[in-house]
């Protein structure tokens, strides 16, 4: 314990009459202390950090009197840590002889140990009292008793990022339902205890065995990834009358148990059976002298997490060279945090968000509110001021352990066995854990180094309230490079001028640079582009012309297009006769040599073919004619088929390209084409630029087929038509859905949604809304869903009319949508045109700025137009509104050249988005980078046709 010092007479009167100031963080309070608010300094780098005692924020050195001029805080606690190297006693105290890990967790008993002891942390505190900076060293028990309880108590409050980040990641396995009353066969054999008499009753197969609990029958597995296997076991249990659900993987029997698995429907997982060593007795195996002779399932997928292949996605054996410095710091795995690392690093290349966020940032934080971890504009600063500037605030090099024992102290920790070795793939997205508390003392031996920045205020900012990005779980890049844009959209609509103001006042990039983009508008707008679909009626030849905007073209991949489809026909047939040799069955086709299998040990000693789609196939599939069935044609007066054709109408300063690898298969499993699709790195998209209504072409009638005919299309003066009579659902995609467990008024949303274009897409749909609070309800008569939806012109009164009642709306979602910078009134009017939905009420009022208080006018009854109305809700209601509602005119698309060059790539490794890895490739100063988490190389052989996500930048 430190020595406590004298204290000056006069510092702690200064203390006592600043004692108010000192507030004790209660349970469900959060302390801000692991990091700088406005950077990544902790209490290690050099200065410490300084926890504000009534914000409980921490500061550094730097940003310190910001916040002291920002609340006119007084009272301060500093903390400065610093690494001693543990003797060689400690080391081998700390490895306690630890094994290789056996269970997929971290933190527990045979699980991964990534806490490892090498250092001891020691930290000096003291009371520091602003803005004389007179110190007060710590502990000090002449300090008033509030004063002392406020310190001890941020001391030992556990830090704001352990409260948000996910801990465990144990695998919990149920009891089976069908254990305690599982029916056995008469027992007509005895299974051998010698693990070398074990072999498939079908296929002759010795590895990857599994004996059927109730009929002794002993049968493959199936294939996984490295993982030979048949099959046989499961198709027992289909040709039993999927009577006998359980069963025991062989090799992994010991007295303290077994891999387990039920094929029963309601539960097809591992599980456990708590009658298990009864029910191998049965069979003649007694567990209390058995000994394992297989990898269980665990360790299994540990050693997947060990030694993922990451081939040419990753560069695996290739010498890379480390880049260091602005532009190249890494982004920490905080555990399946991946793929928002990947996403932010190409980002981050863009120079609008430099000139937006970076260069304004002391601005911004100056603007900042009381509590900082909350605002998007500062917290997306930081992270983008550390990796553009390299400033990371880390701290000094630890000095290296004494003692030779350290070499060993890690015991089994394959990233501690690699971290000297350069840049290598992460094979194991490792959860950093640390000891709850304070910088008492403890391990906090970081992953990487100095050239890495750990985002967990970030995440947990982004992710707040989203029931997927706020868990641990691995995600879709794409699914969070979309969520991000509307957080951030969202972020600088409520900011409003103080973005801008920032810009200005740091006024660095006032004049944007050769290829920038304006800044005026959200983010999102760099991204934006329209879309011209043009629908022409298969039995009238009259045409219809709907337009869109999206902010990433995804581009389904049509296998069939495979350049090498000889090749992968001869490579099958090879695949065929291995398998027939061991009893296995192939699916033929190239739809099966793309899905995502494993290689027996025979197949290893052949290069895998996969096959090779050109990329211009893709583009031909998104922009080729395609049937449309159960198309409603005005001008037939029915139903009919129709010819769909896509063309873009605007380009984007930047095209974010998504290759649609991934989708479900008929048992509704996640699966991945293992496919190669070379992308350009110059593309030239100007050839599908759309040119609107052509010479010779009829529109669809505006009123139905007793209107008059349009005449011949004028592109000058053309207008589009209007929209048709409610559409109804397609049943055969209804059905398919329902069948699926979709309900059928779900089904039927999800159908219309899509415009009936298929199954697939309807399927998509429904899985992106199932959250929605209306996704099971039926669907509004056409009335009520004109009124609440606010999106048609005219017809005020009548709207009005036939708006029903309009509930009171959550105050809590008014204050939600308030705090995003508009007014009460627009809250409402969204909250009832969204059935209450605060999620959607964002949306609607974000799609319509430009004729914002119409449509709030329409969606109260206030009898004002719809969306499309002009002039009716009047000059009184605008002004009435004030400043913030009179929306301008909404901001056009970003349009130029459709040329572009290729800036990012995002891959990933896995069988599906929920797992696996993702790696970025970003192009800076005129070569390519691999950034893999921490870890930043020049890459050398980027994965030009493994990639996901590409990100092009328009050539001007």
């Amino acid at each position: 314990m430190a020595a406590t010092a004298a204290v000056d007479e006069a510092a702690l009167a200064a203390v006592r009459g600043l004692m108010r100031q000192a507030r004790v963080p209660g349970h469900f309070d959060k302390v801000y202390k692991e990091e700088c608010m406005f950077c990544f300094a902790s209490n290690e780098s050099p200065g410490g950090l300084f926890i504000n005692l009534s914000t409980h924020q921490a500061f550094d050195a730097e940003h310190l009197p910001l916040d002291q001029q920002r609340g006119g805080a007084a009272l301060y606690l500093h903390q400065q840590a610093r690494k001693v190297p543990l003797s060689g006693d400690e080391l081998a105290a700390a490895a306690g002889g630890r094994q290789r890990p056996e269970v997929m967790a971290i933190g527990v008993e045979g699980g991964f140990q990534v806490d490892a002891k090498q250092y001891r942390v020691e930290v000096e505190e003291a009371l520091v009292v602003m803005p004389e900076g007179t110190r007060i060293p710590l502990p000090c028990p002449d300090l008033p008793e509030l004063v002392l309880g406020c310190i001890d108590a941020v001391q030992k409050h556990a830090s704001a990022s352990q409260q948000e980040s996910v801990a465990a990641w144990q695998e919990e396995r149920r009891v089976s339902r069908y254990a305690a009353d599982l029916e056995q066969l008469p027992a007509t054999r005895r299974i051998p205890m010698d693990p070398k008499q074990w072999r498939c009753d079908e296929t002759g197969l010795q590895e990857n065995l599994w004996l059927n609990l109730s009929t002794g029958f002993i049968g493959s597995g199936r294939v996984q990834a490295g993982i030979v296997g048949g099959g046989s076991a499961l198709r027992h249990y289909e040709a039993t009358g999927r009577k006998y659900p359980l069963a025991v993987k062989l090799g992994t029997i010991t007295p303290h148990g077994a891999d387990v698995y039920s094929y029963a429907a309601d539960e097809d997982d591992m599980v456990l059976d708590p009658q298990l060593p009864a029910h191998l007795a049965h069979w003649g195996i007694d567990v209390m002298r058995m000994e394992k002779s297989e990898k269980s399932m665990a360790e299994l997928e540990i050693d997947q997490n060990l030694s993922l292949e990451f081939d040419k996605i990753t560069e695996a054996g290739a010498a890379l060279q480390p880049l260091t410095g602005p532009g190249y710091v890494g982004l920490v795995n905080l555990g399946n945090s991946c793929y928002m690392n990947s996403v932010l690093q190409v980002l981050w290349a863009l120079p609008e968000l430099r000139s937006r966020y970076v260069d304004a940032a002391a601005a911004i934080y100056g603007s900042a509110p009381q509590d900082p971890a909350s605002d998007f504009a500062a917290q997306f600063a930081k992270i983008g001021t550390a990796l553009l500037t390299g400033n990371t605030k880390a701290p000094p090099p630890a000095p290296a352990p004494t003692a030779p024992a350290a070499a060993g102290a890690a015991g089994g920790s394959a990233a501690a066995a690699g971290a000297a070795d350069g840049p290598q793939p992460m094979s194991c997205e490792a959860e950093e854990v640390e000891a709850e508390g304070g910088p008492q003392a403890g391990v906090q031996d970081q992953q990487g180094s100095g050239h890495s920045v750990r985002p967990q205020a970030f995440k947990s900012l982004v992710g707040r309230g989203h029931p997927e990005f706020s868990s641990g779980r691995q995600q879709d890049a794409q699914e969070y490079f979309g969520h991000l844009l509307e957080v951030a959209s969202r972020a600088e609509h409520a900011a409003g001028a103080r973005l801008a103001a920032a810009a200005v006042q740091e006024g660095s990039d006032a004049v944007p640079q050769a290829g920038q983009a304006s800044l005026e508008g959200p983010t999102a707008r760099l991204f934006k582009f329209g879309t011209e679909d043009r629908i022409q009626c298969g039995e009238t030849g009259r045409v219809a012309y709907i337009s869109s905007e999206s902010t990433c073209l995804g581009l389904h991949i049509p296998l069939e297009a495979a350049e090498n489809l000889a090749d992968l026909q001869r490579y099958q047939e090879r695949q065929q006769k291995r398998q027939k040799v061991k009893g296995e069955e192939a699916e033929p086709g190239v739809a099966a040599a793309a899905v995502v299998t494993a290689t027996t040990k025979e197949d290893e000693e052949e290069a895998r073919v996969v096959p090779r789609v050109p990329f211009s196939a893709c583009l031909d599939g998104y922009a080729g004619d395609s049937l449309v069935e159960g198309y409603y044609s005005l001008a037939a007066g029915k139903n009919t088929q129709a010819i769909k054709r896509t063309r873009f109408s605007s380009f984007p300063p930047y095209l974010l390209v998504q290759l649609q690898r991934y989708y479900t298969d008929d048992s509704w499993q996640p699966r991945k084409k293992e496919v190669e699709v070379p992308a350009p790195q110059q593309l030239d998209l100007e050839p599908l630029r759309g040119q609107g209504l052509q010479p010779g072409e009829q529109l669809q009638p505006a009123d139905g087929p007793s209107a008059a005919p349009s005449t011949t299309a004028n592109p000058s003066a053309a207008t589009p038509s209007t929209t048709p009579p409610p559409p109804t659902a397609d049943e055969t995609i209804v059905g398919q859905l329902v069948s699926m467990g979709f309900t059928a008024n779900a089904s039927r949303r999800a159908a219309l949604a899509v415009g009936n274009t298929n199954a697939d897409a309807a399927t998509a749909w429904a899985c992106e809304h199932m959250e929605d609070p209306d996704f099971n309800d039926a669907l509004p008569e056409p009335a009520a869903a004109e009124a609440a939806g606010a999106a048609g012109g005219g017809g005020g009164a009548a709207v009005a009319a036939a708006q029903p009642s309009i509930p009171e709306p959550s105050p809590d979602s008014l204050a939600m949508l308030a705090a995003m910078g508009f007014s009460e009134r627009q809250a409402r009017g969204a909250l009832a045109a969204c059935q209450g939905s605060m999620e959607r009420a964002a949306d609607w009022l974000f799609s319509r700025k430009g004729d914002l208080e119409a449509a709030v006018e329409a969606a109260l009854g206030a009898g004002g137009a719809g969306a499309g109305g002009a002039g009716v809700a009047g000059p009184d209601a605008a002004a009435a509104a004030g400043p913030a509602s009179a929306a301008a005119a909404p901001l056009p698309l970003l349009d130029g050249p459709g040329r572009y060059e290729l800036l990012g790539i995002v891959s990933h490794i896995g069988a599906n988005t929920g797992c696996g890895h993702y790696v970025a490739h970003v192009k800076k100063e005129g070569r390519w980078a691999i950034f893999d988490d921490e870890k930043v190389a020049a890459s050398e052989a980027p994965p030009f046709d493994r990639g996901y996500l590409y990100l092009y930048r328009r050539c001007e």
